[in-house]
């Protein structure tokens, strides 16, 4: 789908279908973004994307958009200076961020109140406030990927223990990674490794590792998924909240798993694979719809199945082709994937400089359907169009009514309509849009109910709603 037509679905479904809740102003700002949409020529989705547009569209995909002074300072590193800063993150110091969440820190079978909380808090607060952003948005790409959650695992603990395990190895290879996360208490409750023992092997995990994790259906057979099991028999968990292995209830048998047959561990069907052209390929796609757009060609994807094979799976080195392709910077690429509801109020909170209460962010996130540490499924949360629906744009709406706009620091100083909803959209809005925000605030004698209410109406734009 294109961007003309995400705009559209934007639009339709969303602005249109609440102006009835809110009023004239937003029926007016739907029908403006509608008439803007339709008034762009037509261009070619293999040119170039305007050059003004290159590194917020770029903030945006590699992390959660940015402050004005942010921007300002990537556009003068230029293309090349800023994915350099953001791919190669390890120097900056984040010294600043908490280094772990408000929680009791040992394994508990039921979560303290308010301890859920906390947990996602924690993790959004990071999103708001990282000097490295591709680091976040990298460890909720693996969290979506290897989608474990809290209402199966119950402990806050675990599922912290199981982010940061994310965050320290999703840039490296995807073998230690995929390694990790097999040996993860909280995968191992997730997908019932702890009970997987000799004599009664438990398949959950050796099916979903290579169904959703790796090659893909299609790739193993039924045989694949018993020897997988077998193999990884024996992983416990104790009382700290640590996995470790038991030798005694680990299946020590032969196994034949895709092709090769010996006395198969875990470290051994990890490394098959991890090094599988199929894991190559799918990891490839979704890394690359993920940060570009539906759909890649056979010919995109040839390319970067080749660079994570010859680098032995280095997941640095396959996002830093994607965004360093042709197909990042293209105009197909820009503005046509829809902002996920993490995207959506991390990167008002990033780019506003804003903060809202810690409960406020776990009730807004629950309502829009993406609450972090709590996937709906092994498959991860939905995505594009999905979240788009009546049923939870209006909590996109009611969301900025939760910002106090005089304590926004990039707003400090800022009365237009323009130089405030660029903050939250740098491209600029079109004309047409802004007269219509301009004319549905000018009314508002009290300047924080003006900022809000154009921080409202932007927000509500289609073109805020889009990545």
């Amino acid at each position: 789908m294109d961007r003309r037509a995400f705009l559209k679905l934007a639009v339709v479904t969303s602005g249109l279908t609440v102006a009835g809740v809110y009023g004239s102003d937003f029926m007016q700002m739907a029908n403006a973004s509608v008439n803007s949409v339709n008034s762009q020529s037509l261009r070619n989705p293999t040119d170039s994307m305007d050059s003004d547009w290159q590194i917020p569209h770029l903030l945006r995909r590699a992390g959660f958009g940015a402050s004005p002074d942010e921007l300002s300072f990537y556009q003068n590193l230029g293309v090349s200076g800023a994915l350099d800063r953001l791919l190669n993150y390890e120097s900056i110091d984040d010294s600043n961020l908490p280094a772990q969440p408000d929680i009791t820190m040992e394994l508990e079978k039921k979560p303290a109140p308010g301890e859920i909380n906390n947990l996602v808090w924690w993790w959004v607060n990071r999103m708001i406030n990282t000097p490295r952003p591709l680091e976040e948005k990298m460890a909720l790409f693996w969290h979506n990927h290897f989608a474990t959650a809290i209402y199966k695992v119950h402990s806050p603990f675990l599922m912290f223990k199981q982010n940061e395990l994310l965050r320290s190895k999703g840039m490296g290879k995807f073998r230690d990674l995929l390694m990790g996360v097999s040996e993860d208490p909280a995968m191992l409750i997730w997908l019932d490794g702890a009970r997987n023992r000799k004599g009664i092997a438990n398949e959950n995990y050796g099916r979903e590792v290579m169904e959703v994790f790796t090659i893909g259906v299609g790739n193993y057979t039924e045989d694949d998924v018993k020897a997988a099991a077998r193999a990884f028999t024996g992983y416990q968990i104790d009382k700290a909240g640590n996995s470790y292995f038991n030798p005694k209830l680990h299946d020590n048998g032969t196994k034949s798993f895709l092709g090769q047959t010996g006395d198969l561990g875990l470290e051994d069907v990890v490394t098959i694979l991890a090094s599988h052209p199929a894991t190559a390929r799918n990891i490839s796609r979704e890394l690359f719809t993920f940060f570009a757009y539906d759909q890649p060609s056979s010919g995109v994807l040839d390319n970067l199945q080749n660079v994570y094979l010859s680098t032995d799976g280095n997941i640095k080195a396959v996002v830093g082709a994607i965004l360093k392709s042709d197909e990042f910077w293209s105009e197909n690429a820009h503005l046509n994937l829809v902002k996920g509801p993490v995207d959506f109020v991390a990167g008002a909170l990033r780019s506003l400089g804003a903060t809202i209460s810690p409960n406020s962010i776990v009730y807004t996130l629950r309502m829009m359907g993406q609450l972090p540490f709590n996937p709906p499924s092994v498959f991860g949360w939905p995505s594009g169009p999905a979240w788009i629906s009546t049923s939870t744009m209006l909590d996109r709406y009611n969301f900025p009514l939760l910002i106090d706009p005089t304590k926004a620091n990039s707003l400090q100083n800022l009365q237009t309509v323009g130089d405030v909803s660029q903050v939250l959209f740098p491209e600029g809005l079109p004309s047409d849009v802004l007269q219509t925000i301009q004319q549905s605030t000018d009314s508002l004698v009290n300047s924080s109910e003006k900022l809000r209410g154009i921080i409202r109406l932007t927000m509500a734009s289609p073109f805020y709603n889009l990545n």
